[in-house]
């Protein structure tokens, strides 16, 4: 889905409605889990990776499962180097795993002459956003430090709007990752770019949520047809959202 000009004088604050209705196309999606996703853009380019460790307790599983992010960016990339606050984590990865490109420290605070150095075609954040108690400022000083870097921006953040936390609302409970700050809709996640001087170019979505009976069967009936499967916004948990840091 690409940003509609309409929209783009609120996302600047050029105008304000408080009622603002926003149409989400109606096109299908295919499905894609978000690490093939950003693999998929990345392919044989020049990345940074922001946030690239992981939790400790879950690197080993999710390498097993081929769904560790980093690994995922490094073997596809030109090039990629990863940087990471958790120092325990970058350790592991350096000392246990072997891994020679990753970088502990702050992206805010510290310097890094390896991104300096270069020019860099996408810097990507995985499900990073929500974790931040500042988001707009985050992206804002990112972009100030080594935007004339970074040419392109890769962001996946958790999509609200999917039929799993409307049943989960429609049973008065909330279930959420406790360190997060925020959950997004297209419109917000955009909000925050835009705010932050990024321009956003396209949203898409990832990782579909568990299905029923009735749509396994009717996904399995399809498929045996020879026809892709295809799902509306609503199925799917993340939301990609990728454009220029410019």
């Amino acid at each position: 889905m690409k940003i509609e000009p309409a929209v783009l004088k609120y996302l600047k604050g050029d105008s304000f409605q408080n009622s603002l209705n926003v149409d989400i196309e109606k096109t299908k999606h295919r499905i894609i889990s978000r690490e093939s996703a950003i693999t998929e853009i990345i392919k044989n380019k020049d990345v940074i990776h922001i946030g690239c460790s992981d939790h400790i307790q879950i690197i080993d599983e999710k390498i097993k499962n081929n769904k560790w992010l980093h690994k995922l960016i490094s073997d596809n990339a030109k090039s990629c180097i990863g940087i990471d606050i958790d120092k325990e984590s970058i350790e592991f990865i350096k000392n246990k795993l072997g891994y020679t490109n990753v970088f502990h420290g702050d992206i805010l605070n510290d310097d890094f002459e390896n991104i300096a150095s270069k020019n860099w075609d996408y810097v990507v954040l995985g499900e990073i956003v929500e974790h931040l108690d500042n988001p707009v400022n985050f992206l804002k000083v990112l972009k100030t430090k080594y935007g004339k870097n970074i040419s392109k921006f890769i962001i996946t953040v958790p999509n609200i709007y999917n039929k799993r936390q409307f049943i989960n609302m429609m049973n008065y409970r909330e279930v959420i990752n406790s360190d997060h700050r925020f959950w997004f809709t297209p419109y917000t996640i955009t909000k925050i770019l835009v705010s932050a001087g990024y321009t956003p170019e396209l949203i898409s979505y990832a990782n579909l949520q568990s299905l029923n009976t009735r749509e396994l069967i009717s996904r399995k009936i399809k498929r045996l047809a020879g026809m892709e499967v295809k799902y509306p916004f609503y199925y799917f948990n993340t939301i990609i959202i990728t454009g220029n840091i410019s």
